[in-house]
């Protein structure tokens, strides 16, 4: 029993703060870009055409949810998606598949 609360402690999964992090639809849209490659938030502002200061914001809860993580290069920040999602992404299908639901980015636009 010991050791089973210790591998459950090791790596637990934050489902509220995962889904949280995925009501939002600017925040699916930035997922959706770095699904495709890593990015800045400059780059992802530009491309989503949302406003740095929101994307710094939205990036910061996806962060906290474990969806994506930062990379420090020189003096910029690169936003890439974490592995624990890239594990569970279809390319092929363009579907995110977290287990208690699916999210579909083929047909996303903006």
């Amino acid at each position: 029993m010991e050791q089973l609360k210790k591998a459950h402690h090791k790596s637990p999964v934050k489902w509220e703060e995962i889904l949280k992090a995925l009501a939002d639809e600017s925040r699916l849209l930035i997922i959706q870009e770095l699904l495709k490659n890593d990015a800045t938030v400059t780059d992802i502002a530009k491309k989503l055409h949302i406003k740095i200061y929101n994307i710094s914001r939205h990036l910061k809860i996806l962060e906290t949810g474990g969806l994506v993580r930062k990379l420090k290069k020189g003096n910029s920040r690169i936003y890439r998606i974490s592995e624990s999602i890239t594990n569970r992404f279809s390319e092929k299908d363009q579907i995110l598949d977290l287990g208690c639901c699916s999210f579909t980015f083929k047909n996303m636009n903006k």
